[in-house]
């Protein structure tokens, strides 16, 4: 009798509902991530062409500028635990 359960029209439609749906969850899923996707990165994209374009509005051609890194500022550039730091001279032969 338990084999009978699954060859009933209503089993087969069911599981046949079951499947169709995750297909169609699986394709709307694809195109709706891919369609956020690329809005992201269009934004971020937006973003930094804006602030590319600001930067260099800023600047006049031919002016020179020097910019520091704020981390790296007043920092020694080797550690004491490195070793002693020797000047070496060229000898000519």
């Amino acid at each position: 009798m338990s084999h009978l359960l699954f060859t009933t029209p209503l089993f087969i439609s069911t599981l046949f509902y079951i499947f169709f749906f995750f297909v169609i969850l699986v394709i709307v899923g694809g195109l709706i991530s891919k369609y956020l996707m690329r809005r992201v990165f269009n934004r971020m994209q937006d973003n930094m062409n804006q602030h590319y374009d600001r930067q260099q509005s800023s600047k006049k051609e031919g002016k020179v500028t020097i910019e520091y890194d704020r981390d790296k500022k007043g920092k020694k550039q080797y550690k004491r635990d490195q070793g002693e730091y020797i000047d070496y001279e060229e000898v000519d032969e």
